[in-house]
């Protein structure tokens, strides 16, 4: 499976998704969905169809945090190691910004969920909150939680994974705008700083966040 990356990888490739990006059938998926948070997620296709998301993980910073420093150095991706019989193995998604690398790893045999290394006990839950991911001690776990996994269309849609829990909305922070940052171009940052203010438009919407 491959990952659907929406960061800004080295070499300056555009960063974020248009709409159609912004949901996946299968595999994995990095998006930005505010200025202060990137959200991963793994998700598997069942034999009726149904996409089933497996667990998301969204990892919260200052504004801009994913963009922040060198453009060479920023990076983001995902392995699927696969089993012999086809299906999926241990599966890791990774954002390395600078000298920090984000990385989270799923087990479907298992359900477990490594972040940085650390078992996280879910305890039912299918999404994991993260933040200060650049603070001076490190990413901080500050809690799970779960939403509905199933999506009968067939693709799992972050929006919706946010509006199916109310606790993911405050979490994104959208009343922070997208910083200006000199080391990357000015049409750069007008474009990021768009698709953040229409994510969080789109999100902020009572109409669409009250959609299942």
């Amino acid at each position: 499976m491959r990952p659907v990356i929406c960061l800004l990888l080295a070499g300056g490739a555009v960063f974020g998704c248009d709409a159609a990006a912004r949901a996946q059938s299968a595999g994995t998926m990095s998006i930005r969905v505010s200025a202060s948070v990137v959200a991963e997620t793994i998700a598997h296709n069942d034999a009726d169809g149904t996409a089933t998301l497996d667990v998301a993980v969204f990892w919260r910073g200052t504004p801009g945090w994913f963009t922040a420093g060198d453009p060479g150095s920023q990076s983001a991706g995902g392995t699927s190691t696969g089993l012999p019989d086809g299906r999926p193995g241990s599966q890791t998604l990774f954002i390395g910004v600078g000298d920090r690398r984000l990385e989270v790893q799923f087990d479907p045999e298992t359900g477990r969920v490594r972040i940085q290394g650390q078992i996280i006990p879910l305890q039912g839950g299918n999404v994991i909150l993260v933040d200060e991911v650049d603070g001076a001690a490190g990413p901080r776990i500050i809690g799970t939680l779960r939403v509905e996994p199933r999506f009968p269309g067939g693709m799992v849609d972050i929006d919706t994974v946010v509006r199916r829990h109310p606790a993911l909305f405050p979490f994104l922070r959208c009343d922070a705008r997208f910083p200006d940052q000199p080391q990357h171009s000015p049409i750069e940052v007008a474009v990021w700083r768009q698709m953040t203010d229409l994510s969080c438009a789109r999100l902020r919407d009572p109409v669409n966040r009250d959609s299942p």
